[in-house]
């Protein structure tokens, strides 16, 4: 199977985002990939320069530019560099651009990656008679498109993710007297990073052994850090800000909640499982499709304080069951999650989109 020519659409660069992840490990076997952003987003978020690809010429910069110029910068690049197929991921700013390449470029396939149905779903509605498949990690994803598509048979790929299983692994720890409880993310709206503050307000009278601990930035950090100082339980909730890899804020937790509102199919649930961390997520978006109940964590919502509390105190009180949850969600991973077979899984997609 021969390799796809791809210009990737993004709306800004990201430290740590899965598609960029995804490119570089595509690279790495041969693949020529080219990436054009639209904007800078390090006020909020750490940004990834992307040195790797601008020393090769493959990273475009369309900030700050009118449509028009976007518009012929990049119909540029699609005959110089005899591009196959066009990848679009949440580049809002560039979505009524696409027809216009089409028209100009007959043969060119266009591919709009999805992550969860809140983002840019309107605009993948508004302009999907100019894409040629929409690929999306999660059944639920799938559904979802099908459901709402005005097509009778949206062209749907389903590619699920992994993750490094040797980068994320278990350190060897021993169970302390406390039980360590953790919030790991961005700290956004949508992540609900506020419902684990609530969380752990209504859990900390309920049981002294446990304390809180939440790792990461975002745009909500400033009124995260001001709902910790005013919880009233600062001294067993600590918000530590930015970590450098999710990995060492995994590795000084017992347990990761995730009280997300809406979501994809969330990295950090496997790179939780991968660490030996059970979870304790809402069921929803696509994290029921990774978590099955009772073996690698549990479906409870941020909101059922009691069920959630019965559960933490049986795992602090039984060390042992503690331990044995830990090693079936490092196995979960290692059968479940590997980063190797979802590289592989979206090589072989984006060669099949592209007719290569």
């Amino acid at each position: 199977m021969n390799s796809p020519r791809i210009l990737a659409l993004l709306p800004f660069l990201v430290k740590g985002a899965l598609s960029i992840a995804i490119f570089r490990a595509l690279r790495a076997r041969g693949v020529d990939i080219t990436v054009a952003y639209c904007g800078d987003a390090s006020a909020a978020y750490e940004p990834d320069a992307l040195e790797d690809f601008a020393s090769t010429g493959h990273l475009l910069d369309l900030s700050g530019m009118t449509a028009m110029t976007r518009f012929d910068l990049v119909l540029e690049q699609l005959v110089d560099r005899k591009v196959d197929l066009v990848l679009q991921i949440g580049a809002g700013e560039l979505y009524h651009l696409l027809p216009y390449w089409k028209e100009r470029l007959p043969g060119l396939r266009i591919a709009d990656i999805l992550y969860n149905e809140i983002g840019h779903t309107l605009n993948h509605f508004l302009y999907e008679g100019c894409f040629d498949a929409v690929i999306v990690e999660s059944d639920f994803m799938g559904d979802y498109i099908r459901r709402s598509s005005r097509r009778p048979d949206p062209p749907v790929v389903v590619v699920r993710s992994g993750v490094d299983l040797d980068e994320f692994s278990p350190v060897a720890t021993q169970s302390g007297p406390r039980l360590k409880v953790g919030y790991v993310g961005r700290m956004s709206d949508e992540k609900n990073p506020v419902g684990f503050i609530e969380l752990a307000r209504r859990l900390a009278p309920l049981n002294s052994a446990l304390d809180f601990e939440m790792f990461g930035t975002g745009p909500d950090a400033a009124m995260v850090k001001e709902r910790v100082a005013a919880s009233g339980i600062a001294d067993r909730l600590r918000y530590h800000g930015f970590v450098e890899h999710a990995r060492d804020a995994l590795h000084q937790l017992d347990v990761l909640v995730l009280p997300s509102k809406f979501d994809g199919r969330p990295v950090l649930v496997m790179e939780a499982n991968a660490c030996g961390v059970p979870v304790i997520a809402a069921p929803v978006g696509g994290i029921p499709e990774l978590v099955t109940d009772g073996a690698n964590g549990f479906l409870i919502p941020p909101t059922e304080t009691e069920r959630i509390h019965a559960l933490l105190s049986g795992l602090h009180e039984q060390p042992q069951a503690l331990d044995a949850l830990k090693a079936a969600a490092r196995a979960h991973a290692l059968e479940h999650f590997s980063r190797e077979k979802m590289i592989e899984a979206y090589a072989a997609a984006f060669a099949k989109v592209a007719l290569v």
